[in-house]
């Protein structure tokens, strides 16, 4: 066949082909038209046309290694286990996630994040996800099934709280992901009575769930940081909780500020791991030049914004850099 030309082949050829198994869409790139054409060609010349069903049991009869593509999933065993994989998905799920009936989704415009959802969904039930945009699914009724049982929009299950509570470090890469996708480094400029300077600094995790907030804060304790409830979130707002966040949790390595709405604001497309450190700076800064007053020193000569967000920047700079 691939060395007979379009115009050698009689309509009849059509219909013969087509009765030994070939599918319309074969024969419309063999020879070369289009699926309409060798459509309206069988038709006419008396083929009766395969029902969908039909054309899927010929298509997979001539090609056996398509088979196992069909075959519906069935969740290992060990994926129904909460590993700390799982819980990990699961925080994710509850930040930027979404269980439909027949589906998983997470959408976010950060790489970083689609590319760690695959990642734990590879980890926990060995599929691979498709991205489309900003929104990266995976299509499963059993896996969507599996995920809803967790109820993870209403609460963190008592059993995960359980086992992040055992355990510091996986309750510290539960706490990032949540910041990854939920927190904010806040650090404000004010105009005080002599010098513009820094006003507000802090770290908020947005969250409007109150029992989330009060187990995030419960989390937070347990490694020796203070929140506390807000109307959008819980705050970290003291210095040592501040030192202790960016130790132990702050963000992952290349996550950036992106605001969902109009306005980019001022730390627009910073990374966030750098402005925590930044944040940091800034204490260890007005420790070292003293502090006559509360805001004194450091920025006593910056006589607007601009002044004081050329020191920030440069800052900024040197700790990315490093």
């Amino acid at each position: 066949m691939a060395q007979t030309t379009f115009e050698e082949i009689s309509a009849a050829d059509y219909v013969s082909l087509y009765n030994q198994g070939y599918s319309i869409n074969e024969l419309a790139k063999i020879m070369g038209c289009s699926y309409a054409h060798v459509r309206n060609v069988l038709l006419k010349n008396g083929a009766t046309l395969r029902t969908r069903k039909e054309a899927f049991i010929n298509m997979v009869s001539r090609h056996p290694e398509w088979r196992k593509q069909f075959l519906k999933y069935a969740i290992p065993s060990e994926s129904r286990q909460l590993s700390s994989s799982k819980i990990k998905l699961l925080f994710l799920l509850y930040t930027e996630g979404c269980i439909w009936k027949n589906k998983v989704q997470f959408t976010n415009n950060q790489a970083i994040l689609r590319d760690l959802f695959s990642t734990l969904m590879k980890e926990v039930y060995n599929v691979n996800t498709k991205t489309y945009g900003n929104v990266t699914n995976i299509h499963s009724i059993n896996i969507a099934n599996d995920l809803r049982t967790y109820n993870i929009k209403e609460a963190i299950p008592k059993e995960v709280m359980y086992k992040l509570l055992q355990s510091p470090q996986l309750t510290k890469e539960v706490l990032r992901i949540f910041a990854d996708t939920e927190g904010s480094v806040i650090i404000s400029i004010r105009n005080a009575p002599r010098n513009y300077t820094v006003g507000d600094r802090r770290i908020v995790i947005a969250c409007t769930n109150a029992i989330v907030k009060s187990q995030l804060i419960t989390l937070l304790k347990s490694l020796r940081i203070t929140g506390r409830q807000g109307k959008d979130g819980v705050l970290i707002a003291n210095e040592r909780s501040l030192r202790e966040f960016a130790q132990q949790i702050s963000f992952s390595s290349g996550i950036k500020v992106i605001r969902k709405k109009a306005g980019h604001g001022v730390w627009y497309m910073y990374e966030k791991a750098t402005l925590v450190r930044l944040l940091i700076r800034i204490y260890d800064e007005q420790i070292k030049k003293g502090r006559g007053g509360k805001y004194l020193g450091v920025f006593r000569n910056c006589k607007n914004k601009k002044g004081v967000m050329k020191i920030l920047n440069s800052w900024y700079n040197e700790l990315k850099g490093g």
